[in-house]
Order: structure tokens, then sequence, then C-alpha cells
């Protein structure tokens, strides 16, 4: 990111202002007034791409792709909920939506985007759309809202922008607009819960699950089956509920930032080669691991473990690790690195687990060599 000076029109960097007035100190200078720039094809500045999360108050997707270097930001006409105002413009999406515009972020910030955003992921409202209230469309549709829906959600179709995303429960867009590329289900990327959610996608691969596990799912006493999260958000007032059950399970937005932000070549081959056999495949029974894990913890083959961990992967031999001697979940090292405690883990959740098997597979071969 790079910010320019009103005074002196030089470039300088993000802490720095050289103009005659300041000299450098920033707070000070009446000029400089927090403007700042973005360039957009000036590579030799920046390596990351601009990413605008159209209709997202939750920044969950956000967030994600700002742990990855990103310029991300969300965009709603409510007030962002995930604690970043500096990285949240609170204002309608479509003005911006082109790029080569000039918006303010709800910290009070002014940014100028010269050129198109790298990338558009948007969120259009379903509330006149979705399937879920089919029973409403023939007033929706006599009024005029469903047909505002349609609109709003198209506008994302017609973006001067080479990758969008555009996501939407199944709803009337399938057959106003065209079939989704993608269906996807929270509890494909770890999210123990069942919600359909569709994708169109323009320059964009469809996202591989990360880690796929059983929903919870809810038998109610008149014998309908409902979904755990329906049934959590269903005591609360219309409005809130309705802005809960849109929020982006994290899982999914983690999945979104890792795979199509991933502008390292090398790293997503890394990711694609990682071993995900399971303990079956290794022979490790249950106990056999707990056995493992008390001779890791113990202290006693510090030596062993290391140099099976570095086998496994040298990349993230250290977070293997500390996975394991300190029992901290790959979402736990997340934030670890979150808080620049560790260094990035260039692996999802599934290949990072895959590894980690794969470590237990080389130790259990090492101490079985020695007889334990």
């Amino acid at each position: 990111m790079i910010r320019k000076c009103r005074s002196c029109l030089c470039w300088t960097c993000l802490n720095m202002c050289k103009c005659m007035y300041c000299k450098g100190k920033v707070q000070s200078c009446k000029d400089y007034n927090n403007f700042r720039q973005i360039s957009i094809f000036d590579q030799k500045i920046k390596q990351s791409m601009n990413i605008l999360i159209a209709c997202e108050e939750s920044q969950r997707v956000c967030i994600e792709f700002r742990k990855l270097g990103h310029e991300a930001y969300s965009c709603d006409i409510e007030l962002c909920s995930g604690g970043h105002p500096e990285w949240h413009i609170q204002a309608d999406v479509l003005p911006i939506l082109n790029g080569d515009c000039s918006f303010q972020t709800a910290d009070g910030t002014e940014y100028r985007v010269d050129g198109k955003w790298d990338m558009i992921i948007a969120f259009p409202p379903c509330t006149h759309l979705a399937v879920s209230g089919a029973r409403y469309f023939a007033k929706k549709q006599k009024d005029g809202r469903q047909q505002q829906g349609i609109d709003f959600f198209m506008e994302f179709t017609y973006a001067d922008c080479k990758k969008i995303a555009i996501e939407n429960p199944v709803g009337v867009m399938s057959s106003r607009y065209r079939k989704p590329d993608q269906i996807i289900q929270p509890y494909e990327f770890g999210e123990p819960e069942r919600k359909t959610t569709c994708l169109w996608l323009k320059g964009l691969p469809k996202l591989h699950p990360t880690e796929i596990i059983e929903p919870k799912i809810i038998k109610c006493a008149s014998g309908a089956i409902e979904n755990n999260w329906h049934m959590e958000t269903l005591p609360l007032k219309p409005k809130e509920r309705s802005k809960l059950r849109s929020k982006t399970f994290l899982g999914i937005a983690k999945a979104m930032a890792e795979q199509w932000g991933n502008t390292n070549k090398t790293l997503g081959s890394k990711f694609r080669s990682a071993p995900r056999h399971s303990w079956q495949h290794y022979g490790i029974s249950k106990e056999r691991c707990r056995q493992l894990t008390e001779y890791i913890q113990s202290g006693r083959y510090a030596s062993l473990a290391s140099q099976a961990a570095h086998r496994a992967n040298k990349d993230i031999a250290e977070c293997i690790l500390l996975s394991v001697t300190q029992n901290k979940s790959y979402d736990t090292l997340e934030k670890l690195w979150a808080r620049g405690e560790i260094g990035r883990i260039p692996y999802g959740k599934t290949d990072f687990y895959g590894i980690r098997r794969y470590f237990y597979h080389l130790f259990d071969l090492e101490v079985r060599r020695i007889g334990k």
C-alpha cells in the first residue's frame, strides 16, 4: 500500500511523509489528511490482490484474505461486526463495483482505486430469492421486491472484473439467471452444519472440500429434521436471526482465501501434494496414537520426533511438533500466526492433519525399530 502526500505529491512509505511541512511527522501534518492511493497495476509495488467482498458485514471472508496479505475490503450498508472498520466500506457497493473509484472506510480513511478490482466475492441478499421463502413469492413478485433482488444480484454478473464469485442459497436465480457452477455444504469444510450453498463463478476454480465431517442434525418431536444452525437461531428476533443466518461459515471463508487467494505457485503445488492418508492406512490404532503422543510429549524421544517431523515436511516441522507436544489444533496455530508468534502454515486444515498423520507413521516406525 502506498500513501500519497497532498503537499509535495511525493510517493512515500506507509508511515512517513516527506513534505516540507511535517518533516515526517504524519500525525501533525494537516495536508496529509490520511489520504491513501491503491496502485492496482504497479506490480513492483504490490504483489497482492485488491479484493472487494460485497454485502459482507461479518468480515469473515475479508479477514481470511487479509491474513494472506491481500488488500481486501468488505462492503455493506450495515456496520461491520468483524472488528475491523479500517477494512469496511459502509455504503452502497454498486458505485465502486467496477473500480476506478474513491471510497471511505468506516474509520474515516479515504482511498482511491486506479483500475479494476482483481477479484470480487459477492453475497447479495437472498431474502426475496431463496426457495425457503417460496410461500411469499407471489406477494413479492406482485409488489416488485423479488425483481429488485434479482436486479441487484445481476449487477455482480455485469461487473467489470476477471474474477467473480457470487454466493446465494438455492433459489430463483438458478432459473432467472443460470444454474450455479458449484453447490457446496459447510460440512465439507470442517463445519458440522448442513446449508446448501450455490456459487456462480467467473475466472475462479471450484472450491475443493478441505475436511468432510458429519453434520449435526436436530430431530424434532414432530419427526421433522432440522439443521442445527437453523434451530439455534430460531428464538432470535427476525432481524437478528436473518443477520446471523447470513454469515459465512468460517471453514468456507478459509477455503475461499486459501484456494482463490494463494498467488504463490510453489505453495499451491505443495498444497496439492500433501499426503491425506487415514490412520488405518498407516496401521495406527487409537490406542497406539495415544501411546505415541505420550512418547513425544515426555521428551524422551525428542530427537526421533524432530527427525520424523522434518522427514514428513521440513517446511512445517516445527508447527507439527508444536501441535503434538502442546495439543494445539490447526485453528489454534492459525491464531498464533495471526498474532505473529509463528510462521504461516502454507496448507489447509485437511492437508495439515494429513501431514501430521504421516509424521506419526514415521515416528512409529522409528520407535518400533528401537523396540518400543
